[in-house]
Formats: structure tokens, C-alpha cells, sequence
């Protein structure tokens, strides 16, 4: 059983045209599972529940996503099919993480973005983190790194509240600031420059570029996050780096990579820019 997949589990119970139709990802954040199933399948839904008992015993809710991620507050909108308890923590990097998926965004996908980022902070910089969510990118640059200061903004008030909280769980309130507040509000009003930026929001952090800029220092990097066809990225970095310049200054992708799927040939990517001030 340890090694059946759910679609072998599913031979002789459901048509194999409705198992090719699966989705071949789920995501388990703490004891939480989060799963796409479309609703022409939904009549597999108990069969679904048994094979995650057997497979993943420690699973003790089942969260059915219905909508993406939306609105102000980026949280997608899901279902319960089993179980009821949607609070739970997650386990990453020697760091804990309280969250509830169904108030505030968190994915354990980004895991290994967040750690290849935090080594890269070097002893003593100065690090802003916009739309920070719980804090888990924050709070692993804190942990993993030597900043001097990781300040964190977020605007939704269920994300804020687990925020601070993870930054008490991981005794890392001497150099983790949280500011709950919308970014292009919050982020002008803060003292003095940073050294690197981060904006993990692929919808829309292009909308957010000119608040950055005047908050980096130069030489400082900026990590964009942003959503692309396997086909555009080229075209999207391009449009991207004009962006910047088109402000006056002077932009070079350091790195860039693929850093998780959106939907069929769509994915997440991450660019990591150097700024330098005209």
C-alpha cells in the first residue's frame, strides 16, 4: 500500500477515462491535504478519503479547492471532505509555521525557494519581505541567515495575526518586524533602504515594482516573482528588466528559474534582479 498512487488505488472502481482526469498533485501542509478534484469526480470522493487514510495517516482534514487564489487577501476557497480542523502547523528548515489554508495563503511548495533565498542574505543585510503572508519567507531568512533586520508587510489581518504569532513560535521577534498594511501604503513610509526585496506575489507584483525601487539600495537585489507560459518567459523577463530601466534604472538578472507549476505549461518564476541607482 505505501507504494500504490491514488490512480493505482482507483483501477476497478472508476472509469479510466475519469482517473486520467485527476490531478496529478496534492499538497499535505502539516496534517491538512489539499487536493484538486474536479466535480465530474466527485462521486470518487470516499475512495479519495481511503487511500489518503491508508497513505498519509497522520492527514487529519482533506481540503477539495474550488477556486483559486483571489482578491485582496490571496486565499483560495476550498471544501471540506473529510475532517473539520483547518489550523495546523507546518514543518520547514527547523522552523514551525501556524496557519489556517482557508484564511491565509501558505504552500510548502515554496519550501525550497525560500531556503535557496535565505542563503543567499548575506551577515548583516537588510531585508524586506512585501506581501509576507505567515511569514514563512521572513522567518527562514531569519533562522537560516544573519540579517540585521527582516521586515515583513502584509494586509490581510488572519495572515498578520499568524504572522506574529510564528514569529514568537520561532524566537525570532529580535529581528523579525511584522507591519500589517497594504505595500504601497506601508512600504514608502518605512526608514532607510534594503538590501534585497522580496515580492512573492506572481499575480500582480509587477503593480508594485515603482514602491520597491524607491526602497533598494544600489546594488541591492530585487526577487520578482511572476507567472509565465513556458514560451513568454524570454519576452516576460525582457519586459520585466525594460520595466525597471524605464524608471531610470539600471536592472541585470542575476538568476532566474522555474519554481513551481501554475497549470498546464504555466509556471512560477523567480528572477532575481540587481538594482543599481542611476
Amino acid at each position: 500500500m505505501e507504494r500504490m498512487t491514488l490512480k493505482d488505488y482507483l483501477k476497478g472502481k472508476a472509469r479510466d477515462s475519469d482517473i486520467a482526469l485527476l490531478r496529478r498533485g496534492f499538497e499535505i501542509i502539516g496534517d491538512v491535504m489539499i487536493i484538486d478534484l474536479p466535480e465530474q469526480l466527485m462521486y470518487l470522493k470516499n475512495d479519495i478519503v481511503e487511500w489518503v487514510r491508508l497513505k498519509h495517516k497522520h492527514v487529519k482534514t482533506i481540503l477539495r479547492k474550488t477556486g483559486e487564489v483571489s482578491g485582496e487577501f490571496r486565499v483560495a476557497r476550498y471544501e471540506v471532505i473529510y475532517g473539520g480542523e483547518t489550523e495546523t502547523v507546518a514543518k520547514e528548515h527547523g522552523c514551525r509555521f501556524r496557519v489556517d489554508p482557508t484564511k491565509a495563503y501558505y504552500t510548502v511548495k515554496l519550501s525550497g525557494e525560500r531556503e535557496r533565498v535565505a542563503r543567499l542574505v548575506k551577515d548583516g543585510e537588510r531585508v524586506l519581505v512585501m506581501f509576507a503572508g505567515v511569514g514563512p519567507y521572513a522567518i527562514v531568512i531569519a533562522k537560516l541567515a544573519r540579517p540585521s533586520e527582516v521586515i515583513g508587510v502584509e494586509l490581510n489581518p488572519e495572515a498578520v495575526r499568524y504572522f506574529r504569532e510564528n514569529v514568537k513560535i520561532n524566537k525570532v521577534e529580535n529581528v523579525v518586524k511584522v507591519v500589517e498594511g497594504d505595500v504601497r501604503e506601508v512600504v514608502p513610509e518605512l526608514d532607510g533602504a534594503f538590501d534585497r526585496i522580496l515580492m512573492p506575489a506572481p499575480y500582480n507584483a509587477g503593480d508594485f515594482l515603482d514602491i520597491a525601487l524607491k526602497k533598494i539600495r544600489s546594488g541591492g537585489t530585487l526577487h520578482f516573482y511572476t507567472f509565465s507560459g513556458e514560451e513568454e518567459i524570454e519576452n516576460k523577463k525582457k519586459e520585466i528588466v525594460g520595466k525597471i530601466e524605464d524608471t531610470g534604472y539600471n536592472a541585470r538578472i542575476l538568476f532566474w528559474r522555474e519554481c513551481g507549476n501554475f497549470a498546464p505549461r504555466v509556471n512560477r518564476y523567480v528572477l532575481d534582479i540587481e538594482i543599481l541607482k542611476p
